[in-house]
């Protein structure tokens, strides 16, 4: 039997530590929660503070860019009614290349190739944007508040945002003035955004002129597959014609350029075609002459269609085209050739009255104009008692409007006659010299069209 005198045992009382413990276990993961952000935090600002200094040019086009993207942002959801949703996208492609311009001044500043007082110009046309901006920006809101009536404008510096988002009371306005200050910005920060574009389009032909030295040309001869690079007119890929050349468009923004010489002798047909091999590739074929010059474009809009380009070329002669996507987004696979189309008759080439072809009296010469600029000369000698000289021209088309013009054996001009309905057929007769030599020739009238034909000359005693 226990002392009553004895102390006794008291169970420990545990509601405090469970309260702790509690406490504990909902902060542990808070704290756990709040040090990963913290760490987050401190990772983005330290990527952001190192990329800054590793590329001061992409920090002042993110900060532009961030800038005038938060004011058009305000004009997108309160805006669009007053600004309209044309001039709206406008402003802010326009916003956009604005920040890219001025990365462009700066990244040839960083090049050496753009003094300090050209950049310092740079910036001014950046700011003058956004000026611009924010006088939209503050009209907008001048009329968002009033309803339409008469309000307060607010005071929006270029630099301070919060000011769009919550304007001083100024002086008392009236909703036309707003409205008339809208359209007028907007005019403006086009014009601005028109000569920033073109001060920067300067600097880099500056730029291109200063290191064209180490630009050499570089063409590659190519008969089964494009080689890369061939992106511009200085480095092209040599074709070989009548060859398929398997290529690819790598790419939205890729161009291939090829290069190819017409065959010798003959003025002919040239066909240059994209075999598309590809469901996704919208064909586009851009044709240069020999001064890099461009003399005409095809295309198709209809994804993983075929293109071709068909044109007169004189023999051998130089040509560059270009194959890429028709909007400059999508990529894919596509063979490509250039052939001759061999559409010159047997009398060529006679384009000349010193190259004329010759041919026997009473002979039927059949013959093409190929195009409206060809021109068939024939020579014919007439015989020993010819007196007079008789021409006939058989149309074997529905297009060629015919002329006939003969020339003496001094080469002169003596005749011309012409019909000027398509598809007509066409003589005349004059007199002759024996044994002299007559020359005739045949074209289009309006130098248009073309068209397959007869021809024969007799002389009569």
């Amino acid at each position: 039997m226990p002392d009553k005198h004895e102390p006794q045992t008291q169970k420990p009382d545990n509601r405090g530590k469970n309260r702790s413990g509690r406490w504990m276990n909902r902060l542990i993961p808070l704290v756990a929660v709040t040090t990963v952000m913290l760490i987050m935090v401190g990772v983005y600002l330290g990527y952001d503070y190192m990329s800054a200094r590793a590329s001061p040019c992409e920090a002042i086009f993110r900060q532009t860019a961030v800038n005038l993207s938060t004011k058009i942002s305000f004009l997108k959801t309160d805006g669009e009614i007053e600004i309209g949703r044309e001039p709206l996208v406008e402003l802010t492609e326009r916003a956009q290349m604005t920040a890219l311009n001025l990365k462009t001044c700066c990244t040839v500043l960083d090049a050496g190739q753009l003094n300090p007082e050209q950049f310092l110009q740079c910036k001014a046309k950046a700011r003058a944007y956004e000026q611009r901006v924010d006088g939209i920006v503050a009209a907008v809101h001048t009329l968002a508040s009033s309803g339409g009536k008469t309000a307060t404008s607010p005071t929006v510096t270029p630099m301070n945002t919060a000011a769009a988002a919550s304007p001083t009371p100024a002086k008392p306005v009236k909703a036309a003035e707003a409205k008339a200050a809208i359209k007028s910005n907007l005019k403006e920060a086009r014009k601005i955004s028109q000569n920033f574009n073109k001060k920067v389009r300067d600097v880099r032909r500056t730029q291109a002129l200063e290191t064209l030295d180490v630009m050499k040309p570089e063409h590659v001869d190519v008969s089964a597959q494009e080689q890369e690079p061939n992106n511009d007119l200085l480095s092209t890929n040599r074709m070989e014609l009548g060859k398929w050349i398997t290529a690819s468009i790598g790419a939205g923004k890729d161009y291939d350029f090829y290069s190819f010489t017409t065959p010798p002798k003959y003025r002919d047909w040239i066909k240059i075609e994209i075999d598309n091999r590809s469901t996704t590739l919208e064909p586009r074929i851009g044709l240069f002459n020999s001064d890099k010059a461009s003399i005409g474009s095809k295309h198709q809009t209809t994804s993983g269609a075929n293109v071709s380009y068909v044109f007169v070329a004189a023999p051998e002669s130089t040509f560059t085209f270009r194959a890429s996507n028709y909007y400059g987004e999508n990529v894919g696979a596509y063979l490509v050739r250039v052939m001759p189309l061999k559409a010159y008759d047997a009398f060529e080439p006679n384009e000349t009255i010193l190259t004329a072809a010759p041919i026997t009296a009473g002979q039927e010469v059949e013959a093409s104009i190929m195009d409206g600029r060809d021109l068939d000369y024939f020579k014919v000698k007439a015989g020993d008692n010819a007196k007079q000289i008789v021409v006939e021209l058989t149309n074997r088309s529905t297009t060629l409007r015919p002329q006939l013009v003969l020339y003496n054996p001094n080469k002169t001009q003596i005749l011309e006659k012409h019909n000027t309905t398509a598809g007509a057929d066409l003589g005349f007769s004059g007199n002759a010299t024996p044994g002299g030599t007559y020359y005739v020739r045949v074209s289009d009238y309006y130098r248009e069209a073309a068209g397959e034909y007869t021809l024969k000359v007799t002389f009569k005693e």
